[in-house]
């Protein structure tokens, strides 16, 4: 019986869908130059959220390198001016909790920050449709002379392990599960 009224709790909490798509291992940035973020999201994905850059090699970046603090997912891109971060390998941007940066809601894969100079890569943009159920992504390269298109259902990244809350509809199912809970304890 107890096991039976844990299992109905969990259909309350989901994991987001937010999957961060460039920058990436084959879209990197250059140094000195602006560059982009995109993602693709579904309904009800925690916003806005911090966009911060990490890099585990503390002699490339020591810590987190914060580049906006209040971002609405529906935007789906970010462009990042004037990039001064060093030229080097395993960056990754995280999508964090305004309030608390250790809540991260996606990462993206590790990318390169390549020397001033260097031909930007291809840039990754996403479109999402209302219910989230569906998304489609394109990739443009600089010179706009070749592009590649793909659709793909919005499951999110492997990546994307936290649970998101903030929605409406989860807070009213946290409510009802505490509800659920306290009314099996009496009975019990």
């Amino acid at each position: 019986m107890r096991f039976s009224l844990a299992a109905l709790a969990l259909p309350i909490a989901a994991a987001n869908a937010l999957q961060i798509l460039s920058p990436s291992p084959s879209s990197y940035w250059v140094l000195n130059t602006t560059n982009t973020i995109t993602w693709q999201f579904q309904q009800g994905d925690p916003s806005p959220i911090a966009i911060n850059v990490v890099n585990a090699n503390n002699a490339t970046l020591n810590g987190v390198f914060a580049i906006a603090p209040f971002v609405n997912v529906s935007a789906q891109s970010f462009t990042v001016t004037n990039v001064t971060l060093r030229p080097g390998d395993n960056y990754e941007v995280q999508f964090v909790n305004t309030t608390n940066i250790t809540q991260v809601f996606a990462t993206s894969g590790n990318f390169s920050v390549k020397p001033a100079g260097t031909a930007p890569a291809s840039v990754v943009s996403a479109s999402s449709s209302a219910t989230g159920s569906a998304a489609s992504a394109s990739a443009t390269s600089p010179s706009g002379t070749s592009s590649s298109s793909a659709s793909a259902s919005a499951t999110g990244a492997a990546k994307n392990n936290a649970i998101s809350l903030t929605s409406s509809q989860g807070v009213i199912g946290v409510i009802a599960a505490c509800g659920v809970a306290s009314l099996s304890a009496l009975l019990l």
